[in-house]
């Protein structure tokens, strides 16, 4: 009889590996079925994962609990913020935040008389999300068109009637989203000036106010980080999820009324110069951020799809320029909606 050289059997190779954690698994799931008739499935659970991470198989399905979404919709749901989160522009303002005794011919009593232009649309962001998510505590919406990052902490005397934004926060209150930066540096106030002398200066509006704008915009990161973690304080748990502005105009401008194509430009770029000091402050303060940028591509003023209302004069009372001028339109507070549920269902 012939000798032939040794060669490793067939159970001594891969099979035995197998046969091994067959008999592994096995022997895990009866030592889980004890612990958790004696304990209970909480002690159960944290053998399951320390099973599951010693053995490495893929069948192991790991309880994690609720999914951020799932805990977003636990209790009520907060919208604070300014013009582009209340929805200005986006017109069907709800009773009580579209109209001003002011605007009567008798300026001496303005004091005396109540206004309020909050203007909170049915159509904005957060009556989307709040219409779309079944939020257990309801929804509260609070933004204010024209507000600043102190009126949310104290009284909006431009608005009667309206509290301090963090008033409506508390331990009860899972999602909070927040849009607010622009009017603290004044960007309202730049396009204006720049729609007002557009075409007619002796300089752009680019070469007068860069640098003091980038100035007010790199200034206004603390107060932000300041406002994101009070927010965390007085909603302990919920989801903060902060909002960007998105570009006004197309990446190669075609609008032409008063605004010159490189003041266009120059606009998108401190748009997207806010972002990202939104974003770095959110980031420090540990909330979410979504920049609407890709989203409202292609959907700039001047577009064959405009998402924004173009420039209008005479406004209510004396204003020049109707505040609805170089705001989402309906279309736009939609985009805002999806890009935000992307960001509720996925965090990123």
């Amino acid at each position: 009889m012939i000798n032939m050289p040794w060669s490793p059997r067939r159970r001594d190779g891969g099979q035995g590996t197998l046969e091994y954690l067959a008999v592994l698994a096995i022997a895990a799931m009866l030592i889980l079925a004890v612990v958790i008739a004696l304990w209970g499935a909480q002690v159960g659970s944290m053998v399951s994962r320390a099973l599951c991470t010693i053995t490495q198989q893929a069948v192991c399905k790991i309880d994690s609990g609720p999914s951020p979404y799932e805990r977003a919709l636990t209790g009520r749901y907060v919208a604070l913020g300014d013009s582009f989160a209340a929805g200005e522009g986006a017109w069907d303002y709800e009773e009580g935040t579209d109209f001003d005794d002011r605007d009567d011919p008798w300026p001496f009593n303005d004091h005396e008389e109540e206004h309020n232009r909050c203007h909170r649309s049915a159509n904005a962001y957060a009556q989307l999300l709040a219409a779309g998510n079944r939020f257990a505590g309801g929804a509260k919406f609070v933004a204010c068109s024209g507000a600043e990052s102190s009126d949310f902490n104290q009284p909006n005397d431009k608005e009667t009637g309206e509290a301090p934004q963090f008033e409506a926060l508390d331990d009860d209150v899972s999602l909070v989203t927040l849009s607010i930066g622009g009017n603290d540096v004044g960007f309202a106030k730049v396009l204006t000036a720049c729609v007002v002398h557009g075409g007619r200066a002796p300089s752009s509006c680019r070469e007068q106010l860069d640098e003091s704008l980038s100035r007010k915009i790199a200034a206004q990161r603390s107060n932000l980080l300041a406002q994101y973690q009070q927010a965390k304080e007085k909603a302990k748990n919920a989801r903060i999820i902060v909002v960007g502005y998105p570009p006004l105009f197309p990446e190669n401008p075609s609008y032409r009324n008063s605004l010159t194509a490189e003041d266009q430009k120059w606009m998108n770029e401190k748009a997207a110069e806010l972002n990202r000091t939104i974003a770095s402050a959110a980031q420090e303060a540990g909330v979410e951020f979504v920049d609407p940028s890709a989203d409202f591509a292609g959907h700039g003023i001047g577009s064959a799809d405009p998402w924004f209302n173009e420039l209008t004069f005479d406004g209510p009372g004396m204003m020049l320029v109707d505040p609805s001028s170089f705001h989402p339109n309906a279309k736009g507070q939609a985009a805002f909606a999806e890009a935000i549920q992307r960001q509720l269902e996925d965090p990123r």
